[in-house]
């Protein structure tokens, strides 16, 4: 199996809308690095956000590994290009180095990983994968997406309506 490259967004995301479980019972190794781990645990307990508790425990626990991205010259590269950020640099590197898919939401983190060749996904992915998994039903998937965009979570109408019809043909869950 593939090991997941978890940005901070569908983190921060997945714990609003109370489906943090996910990161528990998804068979998949789980990995992020040090910058998105500051950004969702360090800084968002100091601005008092209810999920950086959460996240923290499932830090504590082990359910994420912190991988540092170790071709720093790779790294220096992706981070010449504009508008990516460096915890989405930092994924890119991690998911390029040991063959994983990077978790990300962001347009920019797509497209250059897509250039890059290196293996990509988004938030909806992890709630297909929990429905296939039968973690979660159809049903609290498509919830999950609603509630995100309630939260802010951004996607066009497009995306939604791919979103949708996806979640809607995977096999029923017993969940």
């Amino acid at each position: 199996m593939k090991p997941l490259v978890f940005n901070a967004t569908p983190l921060i995301y997945l714990t609003k809308v109370g489906l943090s479980k996910i990161f528990e019972e998804l068979k998949d190794e789980k990995l992020t690095s040090p910058s998105v781990k500051r950004e969702v645990v360090d800084e968002g307990k100091s601005k008092g956000v209810a999920d950086a508790i959460i996240l923290d425990k499932l830090f504590l626990k082990g359910v994420f590994k912190i991988a540092e991205p170790k071709d720093k010259i790779f790294l220096e590269s992706l981070l010449q290009t504009r508008g990516l950020h460096v915890t989405d640099a930092e994924v890119l590197t991690i998911a390029k180095e040991c063959g994983g898919t990077a978790i990300i939401d962001d347009e920019v983190a797509r497209k250059t990983a897509k250039i890059y060749g290196i293996s990509y996904a988004g938030t909806p992915y992890i709630l297909a994968k929990a429905v296939s998994e039968e973690i979660i039903t159809r049903e609290k998937a498509k919830q999950a997406i609603n509630e995100m965009i309630y939260a802010g979570w951004r996607c066009s109408i497009e995306t939604y309506a791919k979103i949708m019809e996806t979640i809607e043909k995977l096999g029923k869950s017993r969940r």
